[in-house]
């Protein structure tokens, strides 16, 4: 399943929404950056996870979720996150 979680564009102007990858047992498994392509970001990977539900965030949550998952992404192989 994906999350999408979002927070207020950074001082420059950036957009601050990601999806955080996780499996049916809730486990956290990876992070996917949105930035401004919006759904475009997932439709390459996941194209078949349905809606999402998105979670609004403050900026320094939407930080700690965003280096959550790219940490656990980096202990799953890809075949793993494809295959949860």
């Amino acid at each position: 399943m994906l999350i999408r979680i979002a927070t207020t564009n950074d001082t420059s102007g950036n957009a601050r929404r990601g999806w955080l990858r996780v499996n049916a047992s809730g486990q956290v498994m990876g992070w996917i950056e949105e930035g401004y392509r919006g759904r475009g970001a997932i439709e390459e990977v996941f194209s078949e996870e349905g809606e999402s539900p998105t979670i609004y965030v403050k900026p320094s949550e939407y930080k700690r979720f965003k280096n959550w998952g790219e940490t656990l992404q980096t202990s799953f192989t890809e075949k793993e996150l494809l295959n949860d």
